[in-house]
C-alpha cells in the first residue's frame, strides 16, 4: 500500500485517520502487552497534558532546539522559508510552516519531526497484527488512545470493526468521554473494555483547567456504568486541581454513587514539558509540584473503591 504527499490511501472506502504515534509493547493501557494507537485531536486542552501534540488534529512540526546544530540545511530546503539564520542560530517562523516535513530528513541530529500522519484502517491493522502472538500469550490487544479518539468518530468506528470484529483482537478505548453519548455508544459493541478518565466533578473547575465543562463526561460515565462493558476509571492526580481532600472526596462520592468499584491513579508528571517547547508553547504548571498520592489512595479506599497507582504494580 502506497501513499503520496503524506496522505495514506483509503482501504476500500474506509476513512483515513490522523495518527501521531503507534506504541508497541505498552504495559499501562489495558491488560497484557498491547499496541496503543494514538489519534490526533482533542476537545480538551488540559494544562498538564503529557501529549500536547495530540490536541490539534492537523500535522505539526516539532522543533527540539537543544538538538539543533545550526547547520543551516533546513534553511536551504524549507519550501515556505519558515527557517532563517539570525545571530548564529536558526529561527523558526511557525506561521509559515505547513508541516510538510521536508526539513526532517535534512536534519541529521533529529531536531525536527512531524507529529501526525494520515493512515488507513488497513495500514494500522497491518502494523499491529505483527504482534498478534504477543497479544495472545500475554492477554493483551490493541488500545486506541489520543488525544481523544472519539474526535475522529468515523475512523474510530471503522478501525474498531476491523480490529475487533474482523481480526478478533481484544480492543480497548482510552477516552475522556467528551462527546455526545450516541457517539460513544456506537463503538461499544466493538470494545472489550474502556479506560475512562475522570478528572474532576466540579464543572467550573474542570472548565478552568481543561478548557471545557464536564456535564457530558459525567453523564457518559453514568451510562457506561449501566452498560455491561468492563470500565476502569483513571484519575490523573494533578496538584492544585484535584488532589485536595474536598476534590478527592467529591470524586470518590461520584464514583461510589455511580457504581464504579476500581480506580487507577495517574500521578502528575512533567515528561511532556519538552514537547511544549518543541511546539512553541508554554507549559503553565510548576514542574516541581508533587501530587498528594498517599492521601488520594486513602480517601478513595475509605469509600470502598479498589485503588491502583500507575507505575507501582
Amino acid at each position: 500500500m502506497t501513499a503520496e504527499s503524506g496522505e495514506a490511501a483509503e482501504d476500500e472506502g474506509a476513512p483515513s485517520g490522523i495518527v501521531f504515534d503507534i506504541q508497541h509493547f505498552s504495559l499501562h493501557d489495558g491488560p497484557g502487552i498491547r499496541s496503543t494507537v494514538f489519534l490526533k485531536g482533542c476537545p480538551l486542552a488540559c494544562r498538564w497534558c503529557g501529549n500536547p501534540e495530540s490536541q490539534r488534529r492537523e500535522a505539526q512540526l516539532m522543533y527540539f532546539t537543544h538538538l539543533c546544530a545550526a547547520c543551516g540545511d533546513c534553511v536551504k530546503i524549507c519550501p515556505r522559508h519558515a527557517m532563517r539564520f539570525a545571530e548564529n542560530s536558526v529561527r523558526f517562523d511557525r506561521s509559515r510552516c505547513s508541516a510538510c516535513g521536508a526539513c526532517v530528513p535534512a536534519c541529521l541530529r533529529g531536531a525536527r519531526s512531524v507529529s501526525g500522519k494520515s493512515m488507513s484502517v488497513g495500514e494500522i491493522h497491518e502494523e499491529v497484527r505483527r504482534h498478534w502472538r504477543v497479544f495472545l500469550q500475554s492477554g493483551g490487544g490493541v488500545t486506541v488512545s489520543g488525544g481523544e479518539p472519539l474526535a475522529q468518530r468515523d475512523f474510530l468506528t471503522a478501525l474498531l470493526i476491523e480490529l475487533h470484529d474482523e481480526a478478533g483482537f481484544d480492543t480497548c478505548l482510552d477516552t475522556c468521554a467528551k462527546a455526545p453519548w450516541p457517539v460513544l455508544e456506537r463503538v461499544l459493541p466493538q470494545l472489550d473494555r474502556v479506560l475512562l478518565d475522570i478528572k474532576h466533578v466540579d464543572d467550573e473547575k474542570h472548565r478552568e483547567w481543561t478548557g471545557s465543562g464536564n456535564s457530558d463526561i459525567l453523564f457518559n460515565a453514568q451510562r457506561l456504568a449501566e452498560s455491561r462493558i468492563d470500565v476502569l476509571v483513571r484519575i490523573p492526580l494533578i496538584p492544585g486541581f484535584n488532589d485536595a481532600d474536598a476534590d478527592l472526596c467529591a470524586i470518590a462520592g461520584f464514583l461510589a454513587e455511580t457504581g464504579f468499584s476500581r480506580v487507577e491513579l495517574m500521578p502528575y508528571h512533567t515528561l511532556g514539558v519538552g514537547k511544549y517547547r518543541a511546539l512553541g508553547k508554554t507549559y503553565s504548571l510548576p514542574v516541581s509540584a508533587r501530587p498528594r498520592t498517599p492521601e488520594a489512595v486513602g480517601i478513595l479506599k475509605n469509600t470502598g473503591i479498589a485503588v491502583e497507582v500507575q507505575g507501582t504494580a
